[in-house]
């Protein structure tokens, strides 16, 4: 390995697909790239590494391990495939300088990745990810030299569940009662969920039945993000045997979605208006709530009820960070992957989600109810998201970005025009669409919010049209 190799950190770390542009050369040109940034700027004396169940993965954290043995760093690896909001908070709770992940969260089983997560347990900023490709810009030769030939070492090995598994029944027993024994699906996609949601909910009273359970890295021949057509049948199980909630989760459990037997399959949207909701009321939230560009704006008309201040921040919950570190807002919410708090973890956490959700329905009879009354609230939304096979999504919304609001005229009064992630249209009737390229996938994306089918439908056609008429084809 004496060549060059390309890397860049998007959304939430770096990722690639196995074995083609994602392998143990670029793993290790990662780790001492990280390493040699974050020991110069932050100080390196501890590091936690943690994985998932994707292949290689532990062959990556090993890698990583051997690497950082270079630099004489007190090395921890967890010893089985462990969620990423896991590490994090053993990580952050426990003294370690840096957190290292290899994982690639929700993306399809041909991929992994290494994320970069600070002591604070929160995602690695733009800056410092910015920086350390700089870094190896500048050093790359160097970098390859120093990791043409690493040493196998045996670090020592953590299980960090029973920890969390206590800190997180404490933490919501502490704002919410079981009153109602639920008998509830777990579903955590053959990922590293596994005996985490489903344990946390058996110990705090509810009847629990755990399915996909085994440790797969093809997940079952399914992608491991808990979107509809990935739980179908997990749905089916809530909805026609008696069961009062379904949790899902991704391959890392930063995410969550929700089933009830009357409404079916409640997306993140929905689990993060309950949540919220619950936890105003509460008096849990007081200052503010951080909002995703893309996230539902029944978010903003909570806020709105309870006067609470809503921030509104690109994808990529490192963006939400600083709001929550800073004390501006407890916590944040992102359409595709759920919620962070403030005095849990600064990054999304779909295990702590799912027993704060639980909990809620449980003290409130069922979750339900506890939906319908959200929608008898603030009226119910519909929600769609379209996904375009594009390669430099973002490079392609920047050129086309004033053609798309002069075209988006056409189906409606726009009220605001928002450019902080893609293009966002706002229109007079509270509906809204949002075209953005995907920091994650080779991907346009494509996000509509409206109070009826027929308007959410009128809106995404018109964009994917729209899309067509400019060269590409969805």
């Amino acid at each position: 390995m004496n060549m060059k190799m390309a890397f860049h950190f998007g959304t939430d770390g770096v990722r690639g697909v196995i074995d083609r542009d994602f392998n143990e050369g670029l793993v290790a040109i990662l780790a001492e790239s990280t390493f040699r940034y974050w020991s110069r700027r932050y100080g390196l004396r501890r590091l936690l590494i943690g994985y998932d169940v994707r292949k290689k993965s532990r062959d990556y954290a090993n890698v990583v391990a051997s690497v950082a043995a270079e630099y004489g760093v007190d090395t921890i690896i967890t010893e089985r495939p462990t969620p990423t909001p896991v590490v994090a908070w053993y990580g952050s709770r426990f003294g370690f300088d840096l957190i290292i992940q290899i994982t690639a969260s929700h993306n399809p089983p041909i991929y992994n990745g290494f994320k970069v997560i600070t002591s604070k347990g929160s995602p690695a900023s733009d800056e410092d990810t910015s920086e350390i490709e700089r870094l190896y810009g500048q050093e790359w030769q160097d970098i390859v030299r120093s990791v043409s030939s690493i040493r196998v070492v045996k670090p020592q090995l953590v299980d960090p569940g029973p920890q969390y598994v206590d800190h997180v029944i404490n933490d919501v027993l502490k704002m919410f009662k079981p009153r109602n024994r639920l008998r509830v699906v777990v579903d955590p996609l053959f990922g590293t969920a596994i005996n985490y949601t489903a344990r946390i909910l058996r110990e705090l009273g509810m009847e629990v039945v755990e399915v996909h359970n085994n440790y797969d890295p093809n997940f079952g021949g399914r992608n491991p993000n808990p979107e509809s057509e990935n739980i179908h049948d997990t749905i089916q199980e809530v909805v026609g045997k008696g069961y009062d909630v379904g949790i899902a989760h991704d391959c890392d459990a930063d995410r969550i979605a929700a089933v009830d037997p009357t409404h079916g399959y409640l997306s993140p949207n929905n689990v993060i208006t309950i949540v919220l909701e619950h936890l105003v009321r509460r008096g849990v939230i007081r200052r503010g709530v951080v909002r995703a560009i893309s996230t539902t704006h029944i978010v903003d008309s909570i806020a709105s009820k309870y006067g609470i201040r809503v921030y509104e921040v690109p994808v990529g919950f490192k963006h939400s960070v600083k709001h929550l570190i800073s004390g501006d807002a407890e916590v944040a919410g992102e359409e595709s992957s759920g919620l962070a708090y403030s005095w849990h973890v600064p990054d999304k956490d779909g295990i702590y989600t799912a027993a704060l959700l639980t909990m809620i329905a449980s003290e409130q009879g069922s979750l339900v109810n506890v939906f319908d009354e959200i929608i008898k609230e603030y009226g119910k939304s519909f929600y769609r998201r379209v996904d375009v096979p594009l390669n430099n999504g973002k490079d392609f919304v920047i050129r086309s970005r004033e053609v798309i609001v002069e075209r988006l005229h056409n189906i409606g009064s726009i009220r605001q025009v928002i450019t902080i992630d893609g293009v966002k249209v706002v229109f007079s009737d509270n509906s809204w669409i949002l075209i953005r390229g995907s920091g994650t996938e080779p991907k346009l994306r494509i996000y509509a919010e409206a109070f009826s089918e027929d308007r959410l439908n009128q809106m995404v056609d018109y964009a994917v049209s729209l899309i067509r008429s400019l060269g590409l084809k969805p």
